[in-house]
């Protein structure tokens, strides 16, 4: 499975392993953090989906996100529960993933109406729901740039920037 990403910028991500050091008993903690916008069950990322993809992206400007409170699922869809989660609001990442999933189909569970923005910490295990008192910078920002992102490999293949439209 692969999936199309937010680039989270680096401070955030410093400032989410610092919120996050007091995570313990969980089986998984994340040490990057992303965001799925969309994702994709085919197994490699084909040049014919990825140029679909960049074409659909071309007029996409660049778009606001807010990270907010430290939540939690009890139960995921797929993977190991529970998870520990920022809570992200972002009407871009929803109407793009909106967008995506009109074309390409839902992940089922996980996507279309029951896709819920965040970014994990943690997950599995019988883990504690940590203290939590916010990221210490600024929890907005403007995202530029997306990122396709191999969860087999754990990497990232390739990245799509975003850009102003005249």
């Amino acid at each position: 499975m692969w999936s199309l990403n937010v680039s989270i910028p680096q401070n955030i991500v410093r400032a989410i392993e610092e919120a996050t050091l007091g995570v313990r008993g969980w089986e998984e903690i994340c040490e990057e953090p992303t965001l799925v916008i969309k994702r994709f069950e085919k197994r490699d990322l084909d040049g014919h989906v990825k140029s679909e993809i960049k074409f659909l992206l071309e007029n996409v400007e660049p778009f606001g996100i807010e990270i907010r409170n430290l939540e939690r699922f009890d139960v995921a869809e797929r993977g190991s529960s529970p998870v520990l989660y920022l809570e992200v609001k972002s009407p871009g990442v929803k109407a793009l993933h909106e967008t995506l999933v009109g074309i390409f189909g839902s992940v089922e569970g996980v996507e279309g109406e029951n896709y819920i923005p965040h970014i994990t910490i943690a997950r599995g295990g019988s883990g504690d729901y940590i203290e939590f008192s916010g990221l210490s910078c600024v929890t907005e920002w403007t995202v530029e740039m997306l990122e396709f992102w191999d969860r087999g490999e754990r990497k990232k293949k390739n990245k799509i920037i975003l850009r102003k439209n005249k």
